[in-house]
């Protein structure tokens, strides 16, 4: 099947088994975890900017960092917005360009997968990379995502320092959240000159 195939809200808000994402929904599922566990304790991420979700689903997740943050920092994009939630824009994520920018102090792209739509995910990461301002935050995948994707290295030749997620359970208790999910994500922090972890 062709990617743009899958750039369907149907697909993804209503058949999760789909695409292996059949808990995305719920407090049980790891970037709610996440979120709460850790991201809401970072107390250097920068104020003078937006906290972006890129792949919002029914916001059980983003409502945690819209509660934290306050929602005029808060920016969500998805192909749908099912539970009108006011920080959602309705909006396929290749349509994101200059015209969208804004200075973003923290971001996780959780849009789609490597699986089925990699362009879309890549062009999220890019995007997203670009706008985040120093001392920022990414949370996304890294080198082990199913396409093999460099995230890693992209993210450096970007500005980012990475910190595989398996390094972070000395600040927070992740004892308990999926090796599989620690293991295939990374936390990048958009340094400066004299910006180190």
């Amino acid at each position: 099947m062709k990617e743009s195939e899958f750039y369907d809200a149907d697909f993804w808000f209503h058949k999760p088994e789909s695409h292996g994402d059949d808990h995305c929904y719920t407090s049980s599922y790891w970037g709610y975890q996440f979120y709460e566990r850790l991201v809401v304790k970072l107390s250097d991420i920068p104020e003078n900017g937006h906290i972006v979700v890129l792949g919002t689903r029914n916001c059980e997740s983003f409502d945690i960092l819209c509660e934290y943050f306050g929602r005029d920092r808060c920016i969500g994009y998805d192909l749908a917005n099912p539970t009108n939630h006011p920080c959602v824009q309705v909006k396929n994520v290749l349509e994101l360009d200059q015209a969208a920018n804004v200075p973003i102090s923290f971001v996780h792209n959780d849009i789609g997968s490597f699986v089925l739509t990699p362009m879309a995910k890549l062009h999220a990461q890019r995007w997203a990379a670009d706008n985040v301002i120093t001392g920022g935050y990414f949370l996304g995948r890294n080198n082990l995502n199913t396409a093999k994707y460099p995230l890693e290295e992209l993210m450096t030749r970007l500005g980012f320092t990475n910190c595989d997620l398996l390094g972070l359970t000395g600040l927070c208790n992740l004892a308990d959240m999926s090796m599989s999910d620690l293991q295939g994500h990374m936390l990048s922090k958009k340094i400066g000159r004299k910006d180190l972890w």
